[in-house]
């Protein structure tokens, strides 16, 4: 665990929400974030972790670590783009190119329509065929239950020569039924799952997963022997509970 205390020149965003304020700093060479909904340390931790014990590339899934941010609950990770290269969100980039924000564009339609929108769209302005990057991304969100996948949360890095490529699966702080004001503790977690909401293509994460099929597979003896040895929490064994149950 960390334990670093960073002034404001290191501040890079600071967003406010009725839940609270998140901060973000860089510094070194690692993005940091507070803690704004619950405890995102701890499940940005595990849910990242929980990605080694898959056959994913190193270079597909960002690490997070936990710690103390100028004395708070905090989580970092090293930056997943170099000096030369510059990150934009799918959303950013659809609206810079049409004007429109993607989520507005394919509100209205379904899943079928929505997915063939969004991969032609890209592949025709940069060229990158997204298929195998959504089946990843939507792999571990429905192990982990990732209630936050909107289209800031899925992008792409424009490299130095000017081709893309897609960028490592990151910011999974609203997994693990962490900030769903509609758990109920006191209920089995079997119970709680069903009040997830997926995004953004469905609310149903089988369903999302089911159309773009299977991004990777996890060796779950593994993983659940390792979080035998993570301290007990509510996140811990809903992650628990997940590769138990989930079918890939």
């Amino acid at each position: 665990m960390f334990d670093v205390w960073l002034d404001e020149d290191y501040l890079i965003d600071t967003e406010g929400t009725s839940d609270g304020t998140q901060s973000k700093y860089y510094a070194d060479g690692f993005w940091y974030k507070t803690n704004n909904e619950g405890r995102e340390d701890i499940v940005e931790y595990l849910v990242s972790k929980m990605l080694t014990f898959t056959d994913l590339p190193d270079d597909a899934y960002v690490v997070y670590e936990r710690g103390l941010l100028n004395g708070h609950a905090a989580c970092r990770s090293r930056s997943f783009f170099s000096p030369d290269e510059s990150f934009t969100t799918l959303e950013r980039l659809h609206a810079n190119v049409t004007g429109q924000p993607l989520h507005e564009k394919i509100r209205m339609t379904g899943i079928d329509a929505s997915v063939e929108y969004v991969l032609r769209f890209f592949d025709d302005v940069i060229g990158l065929d997204l298929s195998e990057y959504f089946k990843r991304v939507f792999t571990a969100d429905y192990i982990s239950l990732n209630e936050d996948r909107h289209f800031h949360n899925l992008g792409v890095i424009r490299e130095h020569d000017g081709k893309f490529r897609p960028v490592p699966i990151f910011d999974n702080g609203k997994s693990l039924l962490n900030a769903n004001p509609s758990v109920d503790r006191s209920l089995p977690i079997s119970e709680n799952v069903k009040r997830v909401t997926a995004r953004p293509f469905s609310g149903s994460h089988r369903e999302t997963f089911e159309k773009f099929g299977k991004g990777f597979d996890l060796n779950r003896e593994y993983a659940l022997q390792w979080l035998d040895t993570e301290e007990p929490s509510f996140y811990r064994d809903v992650l628990i509970h997940q590769i138990k149950t989930v079918k890939l």
